[in-house]
């Protein structure tokens, strides 16, 4: 009798434990997908937030340094202006780079006009990307390929004189309005 009663309290609590098991499996899911679910609602019903922040140098130093770093992600700038620029109803196709100092928008266009398609172009890159990025911008189709070459090096890569002939190349290209012609 007590063989038959141990038997029924393993085969009871070995039930109990696989459906626990089986419910913390499925809770820790869920969390997760509510997460996911929470980070993609709050990344989407943020952008038209305003934002504050108030802080005394005490909770920004409190050491005497700065504890964070303010960086520019250059991935989500480069996607930015690249669908920024998309927006123009003029351009058909367009590609961006952005080094630690340059932005390099090459786009096509149909339109005879390409002076005004270059200030709307320009005008766009301008509007997202930092005062201190300096901007080019290309409607020769070539110049898809000379930015792309630069894809996945870095502000280490020893590029600069390459990036630098680039820009001559983007040049030749109308570039929209200068910069004090803008501020």
């Amino acid at each position: 009798m007590i063989k038959y009663a141990n038997k029924k309290i393993i085969l009871i609590l070995s039930i109990v434990l696989l459906f626990s098991g089986c419910q913390s499996a499925n809770d820790q899911q869920s969390t997760q997908q509510a997460q996911m679910k929470h980070e993609v609602t709050q990344d989407n019903a943020n952008y038209n937030d305003y934002s504050h922040v108030h802080y005394t140098k005490q909770q920004v130093e409190p050491n005497g340094q700065q504890q964070e770093v303010t960086y520019v992600d250059r991935e989500k700038l480069t996607d930015s202006i690249t669908r920024l620029v998309l927006t123009n109803d003029e351009v058909g196709e367009a590609a961006t780079l952005v080094t630690d100092q340059y932005v390099l928008v090459a786009y096509t266009t149909a339109s005879e006009n390409r002076e005004e398609v270059a200030d709307q172009v320009k005008r766009s890159a301008l509007s997202i990307a930092p005062h201190y990025y300096d901007v080019y911008i290309s409607d020769n189709e070539n110049h898809f390929d000379e930015i792309e070459r630069f894809r996945g090096l870095n502000a280490h890569s020893n590029s600069e004189e390459a990036i630098e002939q680039t820009i001559e190349l983007f040049k030749q290209s109308p570039q929209g309005p200068k910069s004090e012609e803008i501020d």
